[in-house]
């Protein structure tokens, strides 16, 4: 058995969602590059930011309001520190995400957040720029 070097990762992929072609909302992926801080760890470089914040929600077993779309005006990036977030799509297409998961918010994308699980969840979120930007590149 041969031991190959290990190298730490050179970009993360995470989800999201922007507008397809027709001007609705749909999941995609966004690249951020990582810097090599360590021989096994990477961090991505400083990223600006306005504002952030911390969300409790209580959690319901019967989702209300599941057709209710809405949109933030603002690029931002929700992490689940707790429980479980759904998050729909005008596409149809859902993704639950769990603790230690976020995903970037495109402003103008129409989606619905649904919390489902048996703890409440909390959401960090960090609000990049208050102008919407579609192809938005971290650095």
């Amino acid at each position: 058995m041969t031991i190959t070097e290990m190298k730490p990762a050179t970009s993360y992929r995470m989800t999201g969602y922007r507008l397809d072609a027709n001007g609705r909302s749909t999941w995609s992926y966004y690249e951020v590059p990582l810097i090599q801080t360590g021989p096994l760890s990477s961090m991505s470089a400083s990223q600006v930011g306005e504002t952030w914040g911390l969300g409790f929600s209580q959690n319901t077993p019967k989702p209300y309001n599941l057709n209710e779309m809405h949109v933030t005006n603002r690029m931002g990036i929700v992490w689940v520190m707790s429980g479980h977030l759904e998050t729909t799509v005008q596409s149809g297409e859902m993704r639950r995400r769990s603790p230690g998961e976020g995903n970037v918010v495109h402003g103008h994308c129409q989606h619905h957040s649904t919390m489902r699980s048996t703890v409440p969840t909390t959401t960090l979120s960090l609000n990049l720029a208050s102008e919407v930007v579609n192809n938005l590149t971290f650095k």
